[in-house]
């Protein structure tokens, strides 16, 4: 399985196991491993190894557990519950430090920069831009006096008034980051 960075870098991602041992299943639902023994006694399928297929295994608990059972279970495990299985509190924990661990190996890599370096950049290369225009207003306006026979100051006074609305357009218009 493959997924994608904010930048387009595709990563690979773990996909489920198909089959999992007693105790796996029981993290991947929540309950002991003692309740996974009881559910196989109570008609669960496993494989001729012992082992727990997990679609067919979560298939058979969805449809056979008291339902206010899997509600009372279900809330604990909200964010697995979208991907259509319960998680633990530790397999949150897990998969959350799991997700910190892999920020900062690309990070690391050079596939990451940091939020508030990159704002940073980009507020000091807007100042440098602003900079400039004004700063070609000066340079601009006596070429151009010149070269029409106008007085400088009038040409002067008249880019600057322009330059500056078109800043005020330019830093009026939202920049949209990805998240």
């Amino acid at each position: 399985m493959t997924a994608q960075t904010m930048f387009g870098d595709e990563i690979q991602t773990a996909k489920p196991a198909p089959t999992l041992s007693k105790k796996g299943f029981a993290e991947a639902l929540g309950v002991s491993p003692g309740r996974v023994s009881q559910l196989i006694t109570a008609g669960l399928p496993t494989l001729p190894n012992g082992r727990i297929d997990r679609e067919t295994g979560l298939a058979w608990y969805r449809a056979n557990v008291d339902s206010n059972r899997a509600r009372a279970a279900g809330a604990a495990a909200a964010p697995a519950a979208a991907h259509g299985e319960p998680m633990t509190s530790r397999a949150a924990r897990d998969q959350a430090e799991a997700e910190i661990s892999r920020l900062k190996a690309e990070r690391l890599a050079g596939r990451h920069i940091d939020r508030r370096t990159t704002l940073r950049v980009i507020e000091a290369r807007a100042k440098y831009e602003r900079d400039a225009w004004l700063g070609w207003v000066s340079k601009t306006a006596p070429a151009l006096a010149a070269a029409t026979g106008a007085d400088t100051r009038e040409i002067m006074a008249f880019l600057d008034r322009e330059v500056r609305e078109q800043l005020v357009t330019i830093a009026s218009t939202p920049v949209e980051l990805p998240k």
